[in-house]
């Protein structure tokens, strides 16, 4: 029975640690630059959720995305600058990129984006990683 359950803790820690984060550059509206970290995408049933969030380029503050991806590559990310969401992004992926929509939260504006996957360094993980859990903590407060 010990040696079942160590073997259980230890293939959990592995899947775990075994999670990699991906990057996306690109722009919104063809001139609105950002970076968007997504983890979640490796997990292979489509069942489960990606989260991420994302900055523009200009700005030091990040956004909050949780969503889901479907068996087609289709994926729709909603976006959340406060407790309520603020946009979505519905899009595809088509081999490295990212490509479709962004729209406001009452949808009276519609941007294409399209974003090309990037290499992400430990510590540019890191900052993405720490902003997803400092805005689950802001949000789950409302």
């Amino acid at each position: 029975m010990r040696t079942m359950l160590t073997l259980l803790f230890i293939g959990l820690t592995i899947q775990v640690s075994a999670q990699t984060g991906k990057l996306y550059r690109g722009t919104i509206n063809k001139s609105i630059q950002i970076t968007l970290y997504l983890e979640g995408l490796d997990n292979g049933t489509n069942a489960d959720p990606i989260v991420g969030s994302y900055k523009y380029d200009t700005q030091s503050s990040y956004l909050l995305v949780n969503g889901y991806i479907n068996n087609k590559g289709n994926v729709v990310l909603v976006e959340q600058g406060s407790a309520n969401f603020t946009g979505v992004f519905l899009g595809a992926f088509q081999d490295n990129k990212i490509v479709g929509n962004w729209f406001s939260d009452d949808y009276k504006k519609s941007y294409p984006f399209e974003l090309v996957e990037a290499v992400v360094s430990k510590a540019q993980a890191a900052k993405f990683k720490a902003a997803i859990a400092a805005k689950a903590r802001q949000f789950s407060a409302y």
